[in-house]
C-alpha cells in the first residue's frame, strides 16, 4: 500500500507541474497585448531543442561512441558536458526564437511569457508527466490492483520528501527560465552576442554540478534541491532589475 500521505505529496507536485504552466498560458492569453506568442514559441524552443534533438542524441546516439562512455565515468567532466550541451541547445533556440520567430515581441514582458512556456512546457513533460503516472500506480496499488514487482517496489519505495521536492524544483525550473530569456532577449534587443554566451555559461553552471555534487561530494537531493533554489534566487533578483534594464534600452530599441 501506498501512504495517504504520499498520495497527497504527488497530487500536490503533480498539480504544481500541471497547474502553474497552464495557469500562465491562460493569463497571458488573456492579456491584450500579444504576449502568448512568446509563451508558445517558448514551448516549440524547448520540445524542439530538448526532445526532438538534444535527449535522442545523448540517450542512443552517444552511448554508441567510446569517447562518451569514458566521459561518463568522469563526473566532473560529464556533469560540465551535459550542463554545456543543455546551455547550447536550449540558449541558442531560445536565441533563434526571439530573433527570427519572435521579431516583434521583444518587450520585457514577452521575455517573461517566453520564459513561463520554455519552462512550462519542461514542468509537465519532464516532471509532471512523470509523477502523474506515478499517482496513477499508487492508486492502483491501493485499490488491490496488479502491477510488475519493479514498478511496484519503485513506487512503494519512494520517500516523501522526493516527492515535494520535484514539484519545488519545477517552480525554481521556471524562475531560471524566465532569467535566462530576459539574458538572451536583452542581448538581442542591445545588438551584443555576449549576452548569448552569458546565457549559456548561466545555463551550464546551474546544470553541471546536479550531477556533479552527488556523485563527487555525495550531497542529497534535499542539499541539490537547496543549490537549484539559490540559483532561481539569483535569477529572480535579475528579473526584477531587468526591468529597469529594459526601460533604458526601449529608446534605442524604438529607433532601430
Amino acid at each position: 500500500m501506498v501512504d495517504k500521505s504520499m498520495i497527497i505529496l504527488l497530487i500536490v507536485s503533480t498539480a504544481i507541474c500541471f497547474l502553474i504552466p497552464l495557469g500562465s498560458l491562460i493569463y497571458f492569453a488573456r492579456l491584450k497585448n500579444n504576449t502568448i506568442r512568446p509563451f508558445l514559441i517558448g514551448m516549440l524552443v524547448f520540445f524542439v531543442s530538448q526532445i526532438l534533438i538534444r535527449i535522442p542524441i545523448i540517450s542512443y546516439i552517444l552511448p554508441n561512441s567510446t569517447w562518451y562512455l569514458k566521459l561518463s565515468t568522469n563526473p566532473y567532466l560529464y556533469g560540465i558536458f551535459l550542463g554545456l550541451t543543455a546551455g547550447i541547445f536550449e540558449e541558442v533556440g531560445r536565441y533563434l526564437g526571439f530573433k527570427y520567430l519572435l521579431k516583434k515581441n521583444h518587450r520585457w514582458i514577452d521575455g517573461i511569457s517566453y520564459g513561463f512556456g520554455h519552462g512550462g512546457i519542461e514542468a509537465i513533460l519532464i516532471t509532471g508527466a512523470s509523477l502523474f503516472s506515478t499517482l496513477i500506480c499508487s492508486l492502483i496499488i491501493n485499490s488491490g490492483g496488479n502491477l510488475p514487482s519493479g514498478i511496484y517496489n519503485q513506487i512503494t519505495a519512494l520517500g516523501g520528501m522526493e516527492v515535494i521536492l520535484s514539484g519545488i524544483e519545477r517552480i525554481s525550473a521556471m524562475i531560471i527560465h524566465i532569467g535566462l530569456s530576459l539574458i538572451v532577449l536583452y542581448g538581442i534587443r542591445a545588438k551584443k552576442l555576449i549576452y548569448l554566451g552569458i546565457a549559456i555559461l548561466i545555463h551550464t553552471i546551474v546544470n553541471a554540478p546536479l550531477v556533479i555534487l552527488p556523485a563527487v561530494f555525495n550531497v542529497g537531493i534535499l542539499g541539490i534541491e537547496l543549490y537549484i533554489l539559490m540559483c532561481a534566487l539569483v535569477l529572480l533578483l535579475f528579473i526584477f532589475k531587468s526591468k529597469k534594464l529594459y526601460k533604458k534600452e526601449e529608446k534605442t530599441y524604438e529607433k532601430n
